[in-house]
């Protein structure tokens, strides 16, 4: 009888379940999983993503993130989602950096790399995250400061109309409801 070694996606299923527990810094194991082409090898089977981090960036982009798995020495490209990473780099054949593109919004997205020989997606999402600007016209402003950072923003110039009497309610807000901005930025209120 004669032992023939598993190909790398039957190993990476494998070790999937404990690399989620490792840092992506510590996952190197996936080169043991064979050499392209070679005798037992994965016979040229595409790349394969164990994990990457971190698992959160701003709707800007700019958000380097460290992809671990194996088969990268031939990757061709890595999108978030439809969108192309900014820019990548093969670090080596475990390990891709690659920078966030922009999102017109916040969004869940998978990752991809390309290769000649195939594509790899992420098992779970990359998550674009902004400051969203709620809809408090008539809230009662401790409510509204409250559901802006909610919102992941933050509260800015906070102005009173002339004819403004207790209990003050939010009558005007900039930017309008329902843009998406950087996390953190700030939503200014006008209140009577």
């Amino acid at each position: 009888m004669t032992w023939t070694r598993p190909g790398r996606r039957a190993l990476i299923a494998v070790a999937t379940v404990v690399a989620a527990l490792l840092p992506v810094s510590l996952i190197a194991a996936v080169s043991a999983f064979g050499d392209a082409g070679g005798p037992g090898g994965n016979g040229g089977a595409g790349p394969a993503i164990v994990g990457f981090s971190p698992q959160e960036g701003a709707i800007g982009g700019g958000t380097v993130v460290q992809i671990s798995g194996g088969g990268f020495e031939t990757a061709t490209g890595v999108t978030f989602g439809a969108r192309p990473a900014s820019s990548f780099e093969v670090k080596s054949p475990n390990l891709i950096t690659a920078v966030a593109p922009q999102m017109p919004r916040g969004v869940n997205v998978r990752i991809h790399v390309a290769a000649p020989s195939g594509t790899a997606t992420t098992n779970r999402d990359f998550t674009f995250i902004g400051c969203h600007v709620p809809r408090v016209k008539g809230a009662k402003v401790k409510r509204a400061r409250r559901t802006i950072v909610e919102a992941g923003c933050k509260v800015g110039q906070v102005k009173r109309a002339r004819t403004a009497r207790k209990p003050l309610r939010v009558i005007g807000i900039s930017p309008r409801p329902g843009t998406w901005a950087e996390p953190g930025s700030s939503v200014s209120l006008l209140v009577r």
